[in-house]
């Protein structure tokens, strides 16, 4: 009986560290991924940016992640553009915490704004 105490207790230490663990490493992925379109792009600029054979219906085709876990997106404008990745609840990614706070989407702009600042370091 104390044996099964014990391995409960650890259970419930280990299992949330795990999932976090988990979670943060598909956001790491996620910036990687972010940093691979952004390179796409600059490197196939010529005159404007395009994002043809990058994103199609929310899914990443040149990213090395699982398309499931981010909703991507990027906005262009004359200027340059802002990559967009949103988290999705349905592999539980939109629960994913960058130190104590929660965060709605990752953002990278032409211009190297990267938000929110506090999952990037």
């Amino acid at each position: 009986m104390i044996a099964v105490v014990i391995v409960g207790v650890l259970a419930s230490i280990a299992y949330p560290a795990y999932t976090h663990h988990v979670k943060e490493g598909h956001r790491k992925q996620a910036m990687a991924d972010m940093a691979r379109i952004q390179l796409y792009l600059e490197e196939h600029y010529n005159g404007a940016y395009s994002t043809s054979g990058v994103i199609s219906a929310g899914t990443c085709t040149l990213c090395d992640g699982d398309s499931d876990r981010y909703a991507w997106s990027v906005a262009l404008s004359s200027t340059g553009y802002v990559i967009t990745a949103t988290p999705q609840a349905a592999k539980g990614q939109d629960q994913d915490q960058c130190g104590d706070l929660g965060y709605s989407k990752l953002e990278l702009s032409s211009n190297g704004t990267r938000s929110p600042d506090a999952c990037w370091h």
